[in-house]
This record gives C-alpha cells, sequence and structure tokens, in this order.
C-alpha cells in the first residue's frame, strides 16, 4: 500500500541541496508552489494545478542555476516543489506520459514506429511516466495531446522533478537514472508534424486601437495581449496564466472598461482550445475575475511627450460602496 506523504514531511535542507544538485547539472530550476491538504500554496480556491506551478513573479523565465538564489528562494519557500526547464536551457526534451490514455498510446506508438532508446525517466507523483531525451539542437515546441495521454515538453515548457510532492501525497521519484538519449527520429518527426498545434488553431483578433476613446482602446488592447499571452503558455503553465489574465481583466471589468461576460466567454474560448479543460477552465475563470473585481484598475495616465516609458504606474479606484 502506498504511503501518503504531507508536504512538510519533506525536508526543506533536502529539497534545497537537491535544487542546488540540479543547478550543478546545468538544469535551471524554479520554486513550485506545494500542495496542500486544503489545496495549494498559492491559496487559489479550485487551483487547477496545485503544486506545480512557479511562486516567483515571473514564473519560468525566473528558472537559474545560480546556487545563491536558490537558496534565497528555499530559505522563503522552505518546503516548495522543484520545477526544471525543459528545452535548450537545460538541454533537455521530455515525452509525458499520462494515465490513464498515455500507456496505450505510447504502446500504439512504439508498435508501428520503433523502440525508444533506455534514457532517464521518472515517475511522477499521479502515477504516469516522464521521458527525458537530450535536447535534439533543434527547436522543440512544447506539444500538448500529441496522442491522447502524450505531451512534449520542449523550448520554454518545465517538469516537476523529484522529490517534490504531488496533490494526492506521492512523491515524484527516479526510475533510470542513467544519462538522456538522443530522442529517436520518429519522435522528432512526429512532434514537428503536428506544430500545427492546438494553439494555432486558436485566433484572437486584433483589438479596433483605432476607435474609441483612449481608455477603450486601452481596455481593448489589455485583452488582446492577455489571450496572445495565454495561448503560448507552456504547458504546465497554462492554467496559472488563465487565472492571471482573469485577474488582470476583472480589474479593467470592475472599472467599467469590460464587458465580464464577454472576457469570461473569450478567455474560456482561448483556454479550451489549448487544452484546458472545460470544468477547470471555468472555475479559474471565476475565481480570477472574482479576486480582480474587488481591486478595480484605472488606465494609466499617459507618459509626458517625449518619454519612451510604456509601462506607466496604474491607479487604483476605490472599490464602490454599495
Amino acid at each position: 500500500m502506498t504511503t501518503v506523504l504531507r508536504p512538510d514531511q519533506a525536508d526543506p535542507h533536502h529539497l534545497v541541496e537537491v535544487a542546488l544538485r540540479y543547478a550543478a547539472h546545468g538544469w535551471p530550476v524554479v520554486p513550485l508552489h506545494t500542495p496542500r491538504a486544503s489545496g495549494c500554496s498559492c491559496h487559489l480556491r479550485d487551483c487547477g494545478s496545485p503544486g506545480k506551478h512557479p511562486r516567483t513573479v515571473r514564473g519560468l523565465r525566473d528558472a537559474s542555476i545560480d546556487p545563491d538564489l536558490i537558496r534565497t528562494w528555499w530559505a522563503r519557500w522552505p518546503h516548495a516543489n522543484v520545477g526544471v526547464s525543459t528545452g535548450t536551457a537545460s538541454g533537455l526534451m521530455v515525452l509525458d506520459v499520462d494515465l490513464p490514455d498515455g500507456p496505450a498510446s505510447l504502446a500504439r506508438l512504439v508498435a508501428d514506429r520503433g523502440p525508444l532508446p533506455a534514457t532517464c525517466e521518472q515517475r511522477t507523483g499521479s502515477g504516469g511516466r516522464q521521458l527525458l531525451f537530450a535536447h535534439p539542437g533543434q527547436p522543440v515546441s512544447n506539444r500538448a495531446r500529441l496522442l491522447p495521454g502524450i505531451d512534449v515538453r520542449g523550448d520554454g515548457g518545465y517538469i516537476v522533478v523529484p522529490p517534490s510532492t504531488h496533490a494526492c501525497g506521492d512523491r515524484y521519484q527516479w526510475t533510470g537514472r542513467i544519462p538522456p538519449a538522443a530522442p529517436p527520429g520518429w519522435l522528432l518527426e512526429l512532434a514537428d508534424r503536428t506544430r500545427t498545434s492546438d494553439v494555432a488553431s486558436v485566433e484572437v483578433a486584433a483589438p479596433p486601437l483605432a476607435h474609441g476613446s483612449r481608455e477603450q482602446r486601452y481596455a481593448a488592447s489589455a485583452l488582446h495581449r492577455e489571450l496572445t499571452r495565454l495561448t503560448s503558455a507552456a504547458v504546465g503553465s497554462r492554467n496559472d496564466t488563465l487565472n492571471r489574465a482573469a485577474f488582470n481583466l476583472g480589474q479593467l471589468t470592475a472599472a467599467g472598461l469590460l464587458d465580464r461576460q464577454y472576457v469570461a466567454a473569450e478567455l474560456e474560448r482561448v483556454a479550451t482550445g489549448i487544452g484546458l479543460g472545460p470544468a477547470e477552465t471555468r472555475r479559474t475563470i471565476d475565481s480570477g475575475l472574482a479576486a480582480g473585481l474587488q481591486t478595480p484598475r484605472a488606465v494609466p495616465a499617459p507618459p509626458p511627450p517625449g518619454s519612451r516609458s510604456v509601462d506607466a504606474p496604474v491607479r487604483r479606484i476605490a472599490a464602490r460602496r454599495g
């Protein structure tokens, strides 16, 4: 019988030392949230990826091999799960085989295309497999739903690594501690042929910047920016990106600059188009919008003539009473 572990049973000293070993191996790491009995350390109600999304402000873009920065992170978040960048940053390409459909899909692939080489492998906290291959030196996109239960993590992606804790209480574990092998040619060919990915079919219309007041143009541009950012979110960070988009747009909605139903519909259209489940998507949108509505945001004042700044600070509008 599997022993269910609590996140606080992880030795904080051990976690930071493991993160430092990954970094010394050339794998940039980033601290992730921690699953809890009540959900996730992010405190988002109905978080769709507890313990799997980054804690830092810039998310995966903060991933680093700097030992001093890593020690600072884990001193602040001693029980943080450990994430590792995939792609050229780490020299890794990962084949993600998720339950329940992944094993059957992988078996069909191997039967049709040929065997996979022995390579570095881990068992995920949910019981799936992740096979780590050496990055081929050519662009490898993150591919969701390559086949049912099969994803590819490449440039701009990341994975959760041992000894991180899954929401179910089980730990991620290495099952094959050998150097990552070169990926078979058929896997690269298959991933490249499916570049017409789920996100490529999701259209985001350009905002009508030539019409309306300055405030309306700003809000339209903000909506377009958040939807575009969502289409390019890496596998594993999509729910977190959706939540941030809903929060940011909820602030503008509270200021009377966007229509809540339209914003929710557009976020749901794009989120489901890139592979998030309908129920998970609606929960995240509702939660993010509700939080954003509590802190209305005004349009930034225009920069002074000659200023090159395009990111002027925003003003908060006092919440309406009654």
